[in-house]
């Protein structure tokens, strides 16, 4: 039986080990993403109608922007079904974490740690970076690399994450624990 662990967070033992529910964050930014889309898609139905009625367009420029125009459909596209769909789930036993990321309910990715490679279990805050807005995230070490999961989550969420899986395993917690 899922229980909530902290906001959206919902959680429950596993045989060995405990399974963290982590669904994405929604906003009102998605409405902005909707929008933009329809206009997109709008205006490049009909560039694309224009382009392909102009006899004397060169032919690599349609296709250029073509790959443009349906690299910008699929990134906004992606962008709202991981907002409406998407979502991470933790699961850790005694020997192993285990992160994997879904959308519209299909496994998009995976990945799994040896707890005793992991290091360093820390929250980091939002953060802007020139025009660039760095969402709050959860990282750790893994044999020398900075990885990160749980985009968007409050640190309130984070803690209680943290106190659940310090319950199945005590990760380090710093970079000068022997490796």
């Amino acid at each position: 039986m899922r229980e909530t662990l902290a906001g959206r967070l919902t959680w429950e033992p596993t045989g060995d080990g405990i399974r963290v529910d982590i669904p994405a964050r929604r906003s009102w930014t998605i409405v902005i993403h909707f929008v933009w889309l329809f206009l997109w898609c709008g205006a490049g139905w009909l560039a694309f109608d224009r382009i392909h009625q102009a006899h004397h367009a060169a032919v690599h420029i349609p296709l250029i922007w073509q790959v443009g125009w349906a690299a910008g459909v699929v990134f906004m596209t992606g962008s709202i079904l991981w907002s409406l769909t998407g979502g991470t789930t933790l699961e850790l036993n005694s020997y192993q974490l285990r992160i994997t990321r879904q959308m519209m309910g299909l496994q998009v990715g995976t990945r799994s740690y040896a707890n005793a490679d992991v290091r360093n279990l820390r929250f980091i805050p939002s953060m802007i970076r020139g025009r660039t807005n760095l969402p709050s995230h959860i990282s750790f070490e893994e044999n020398g690399r900075t990885r990160s999961f749980a985009w968007a989550v409050a640190e309130t969420e984070a803690l209680a994450l943290f106190d659940k899986m310090e319950q199945t395993y005590k990760f380090p917690r710093g970079s000068s624990d022997p490796y």
